[in-house]
Formats: structure tokens, C-alpha cells, sequence
């Protein structure tokens, strides 16, 4: 089965395009944009896959607040044009959406969040009308190598970088917030299980993360790294103060569960940025 995985030269796309012996990249990093739908469709037309893994977008709330334009063009065209591209070659599709279609507790959904909502509906309403076979994932933080980790996204790994280079974290509000963090390779587990086992998971929507055992803060990960050097700025729109995955759904479909315990995660994450 050849897989298409677009965004394979990010954080979870390129995890999952090098674990895949007959994976087909595109990424805007080398100007093949699947917001660009006739390079999406030269891409299709030369490689032929058998599915879609559509990982492409921007993936930070903070730069949809600061550029809303950019984050519609890369997240809505995008997966519209792959859903067309879908339904035109009859391909299916797994998206990655994120838990940021969910509102903050000052109901704020963030533009980042409505373009994952806008992509969730053109895949489902795509189902209905024309019969494309998908996948929506919204996984919960996803840390580890390869991920840029800065102010703009990848806290868990932003905190862990600017620790080993003394680099001053903002925490954008108390520092209480808490998410249940994922280690990517226990995510690329759950993608390479729907990629051999699509009918399995298909025509649904899944939340999971690192559940009940990985839920951390802010500040208990900072308070790990023995790390200080930090400034407080204001909470920023549509933050969730907590979040975290029971994974009974996911888990029923074909037993995946989390493996990684988010201190061994950190290891080596570290690891990997004092390289």
C-alpha cells in the first residue's frame, strides 16, 4: 500500500513518512502545498496512493491569532482540496484535526480551531454526498523528536529545548493548564494501525492522548526540569485549562493504548536536542 503523507517533512508527518518503506511526500517546506490543488493532483496523478494521510497544516493556535489568513489558506483550501482529490480518485482520507475544535472556558474557539472544524465537516459531508472513506484523529499535545518546539507550538518540547539552551519560556497565564501529552511515537503507532487496518477505524472521529497517567501542567513540567527562567503573559484566547483522553474509544477499535510514560518521553526528547 502506497501512502501519500502530506506535511512529511514536519513534526508527526515525517515521523510517520519514515516509518512507511512506500511513502509519497509533499510538504510546503518544498513547495508542494496540497493548498496548491494542481500540485496536489500532479502528486496523485504520477504516484498513484492507495491513501491519503493528510498531515499538512498550520498547527499552531498562536500564529492562527496572529495571521487567521494564513492559517484559512493552509488548513480550509487544503483540506478541501484534498477531500476533491478524494472524491475524484477515490481515495481515503486520515485527517488530523486537534482537540482545539473544543472551546476554552472563555468559550473562544481559536482560528486554528475552526479551520480543523471546517476540514472535519468537508471530510464528513464528502462521506455522505460522495462516498469518500476517512478517518478524523484529534489527538491530544503530541511531544518528541523532530519537533520544532517554540512559543508558537510544541510546549512540552519548546520547555524542554529552552531548557538545554537557557532560552526565557512565557507562560501565558498561571501555568496550571494541563493536557495529557503524547509521546509521537505511541501517535505514529495509532496512524500506521489505521493505515493497515482502515476498515477498522473508518467513518469515524477519535479523540486520544497519553490519558490519565501522562496529565501534566505547565509548571509540573517545568518543576521537572528544574527549570526557572520564565516571564507570565495573559492566557491567550480559547486556552483549555484541561484536558484529558479516557482512550476507551480508541482502544476498543484495535487495542491501542499509549506506551510511553511522558518522563521517559522526556528523556529522549532531551537526548535528541543535546545532539
Amino acid at each position: 500500500m502506497s501512502v501519500l503523507v502530506t506535511g512529511h517533512e514536519g513534526f508527526i508527518g515525517g515521523h510517520l513518512f519514515n516509518r512507511l518503506p512506500d511513502a509519497i511526500g509533499m510538504d510546503k517546506k518544498s513547495d508542494l502545498s496540497t493548498s496548491d490543488f494542481n500540485k496536489l493532483i500532479e502528486v496523485i496523478e504520477k504516484y498513484k496512493p492507495s491513501v491519503i494521510c493528510h498531515l499538512g497544516a498550520n498547527c499552531s493556535s498562536q500564529i492562527s491569532l496572529r495571521d487567521p489568513h494564513l492559517d484559512f489558506i493552509d488548513n480550509v483550501v487544503g483540506t478541501f482540496n484534498v477531500c476533491e482529490a478524494a472524491r475524484i480518485y477515490g481515495l481515503p482520507v486520515i485527517f488530523n484535526s486537534t482537540m482545539k475544535i473544543y472551546p476554552g472556558e472563555d468559550g473562544i474557539i481559536v482560528p486554528y480551531g475552526l479551520s480543523k472544524i471546517i476540514g472535519e465537516q468537508y471530510i464528513e459531508s464528502f462521506h455522505k454526498i460522495y462516498g469518500v472513506q476517512y478517518i478524523v484523529n484529534r489527538p491530544s499535545s503530541v511531544y518528541g523528536p523532530l519537533q520544532e518546539g517554540s512559543e508558537d507550538g510544541g510546549w512540552f518540547t519548546w520547555f524542554v529545548k529552552a531548557s538545554v539552551k537557557n532560552n526565557t519560556i512565557t507562560l501565558f497565564g498561571d501555568g496550571s493548564q494541563s493536557r495529557d501529552v503524547l509521546y509521537v511515537d505511541d501517535c505514529v503507532d495509532l496512524l500506521v494501525d489505521q493505515i493497515n487496518n482502515f476498515d477498522l477505524y473508518k467513518n469515524k472521529s477519535y479523540d486520544f492522548g497519553g490519558g490519565e497517567e501522562n496529565v501534566l501542567s505547565l509548571t509540573d513540567l517545568l518543576n521537572e526540569l528544574q527549570y526557572n527562567n520564565v516571564i507570565f503573559g495573559e492566557k491567550l484566547p480559547g486556552d483549555v485549562q484541561y484536558f484529558c483522553n479516557d482512550n476507551i474509544a480508541i482502544n476498543a477499535v484495535n487495542g491501542w493504548c499509549p506506551k510511553t510514560n511522558w518522563r521517559i518521553g522526556l528523556e529522549r526528547t532531551s537526548e535528541w536536542l543535546k545532539q
